[in-house]
């Protein structure tokens, strides 16, 4: 039986924030696990607050041990709360000593379902999550899933090894496009994003590979289509991507333009990403090839699990009313993407 509180623990170690509004304000709720330890990482959900006028705040959901049988002893369950707010009060005080508020969450309850009906409430927030590295690859903690299934505004997953110094700015801002309004709604958080950090905004576009079949005689009739198609695809995406450069242009950020090749567009954006030394990377929930009742889309699922940068997912998902959560936050010059005029 899971132990499930009335009232969820908090406690302040600063003024806490205010709730977020249309101005565009929206604070990082960062859910760690019980092994999570103090790491510059959290500084990218810093950063991430302080771009779009919101603060930090570090939470945890205190669940029951799955092997405890019988019922549970409250004087040891106090205690156990009592030490877990000491270890995120701890962990906050990376905040504090840079001067920024930094409020602390103690939920009780299973954990999925707790991070759910909190974002619930805090549906324009942001939710973020610490990815950890195991020998062979990441590990998705019971957190980091939580996240994945909050219906909040965006979600950022930050690697527990991407180092940030104190001052350090982000350089280079990814955002893959593919000719969709969904793709075109990562565009005003991360253009707030960069505008606050003087990065560069690099767009870039994965061309679709036609494909030939692999087997049968070669066909040089096949082969001249398979380049016309080729061709007319590198076209169409440099015409869509320098629309979107100027719409963009009146924000005076130095923005530039990328056309990949490459079947498969998790790999080819992650390859590019690593291979242009970019900071951060932002992106739509759901592109062109996304279902909008599942949660993730295939690729920015599969970027999520496997970035060595902070991602931040930006749901496409209309708010409250059918207003888009971020339809105030557009610089002057942004172009709405379809449906987020709200």
């Amino acid at each position: 039986m899971t132990r499930k509180s009335d009232d969820e623990t908090q406690g302040t170690v600063s003024q806490p924030p205010q709730s977020p509004n249309g101005t565009g304000q929206s604070d990082v709720l960062i859910f760690v696990d019980s092994t999570q330890k103090e790491t510059s990482a959290f500084r990218h959900a810093q950063k991430v607050a302080c771009a779009f006028h919101g603060n930090v705040v570090i939470a945890h959901v205190m669940s029951e041990a799955a092997s405890h049988n019988g019922p549970i002893d409250p004087v040891d369950w106090n205690l156990q709360k009592q030490k877990k707010m000491k270890w995120l009060t701890d962990l906050s005080e990376t905040f504090q000593a840079n001067g920024q508020p930094c409020e602390v969450k103690l939920l009780e309850g299973a954990c999925v379902g707790q991070i759910s009906a909190l974002m619930d409430q805090r549906h324009r927030d942001i939710t973020a999550a610490i990815r950890s590295r195991i020998s062979l690859g990441w590990q998705i903690s019971e957190a980091a899933c939580g996240v994945l299934e909050a219906r909040s505004a965006a979600i950022l997953m930050i690697p527990e090894d991407a180092a940030l110094a104190k001052d350090q700015h982000y350089r280079r801002i990814m955002v893959p496009l593919d000719g969709s309004a969904r793709a075109e709604a990562a565009l005003p958080m991360a253009t707030v994003l960069a505008n606050a950090e003087g990065a560069e905004l690099l767009l870039c576009y994965v061309m679709p590979d036609p494909g030939l079949t692999e087997f049968g005689v070669k066909d040089p009739e096949a082969e001249r289509l398979h380049d016309l198609v080729v061709k007319r695809n590198k076209q169409a995406g440099d015409i869509h991507l320098t629309r979107v450069k100027n719409t963009l242009a009146h924000n005076g950020l130095k923005i530039s333009t990328r056309i990949l090749q490459g079947g498969d567009a998790r790999r080819a954006l992650l390859d590019f990403a690593t291979q242009e030394a970019v900071d951060f990377l932002v992106m739509a929930t759901h592109g062109q090839s996304g279902h909008s009742d599942v949660a993730t889309g295939d690729v920015a699922r599969f970027i999520l699990d496997r970035a060595d940068i902070p991602v931040l997912m930006v749901r496409h998902s209309r708010g409250r009313n059918h207003a888009h959560a971020f339809g105030k936050t557009l610089s002057n010059g942004v172009r709405q993407p379809t449906g987020t005029d709200g």
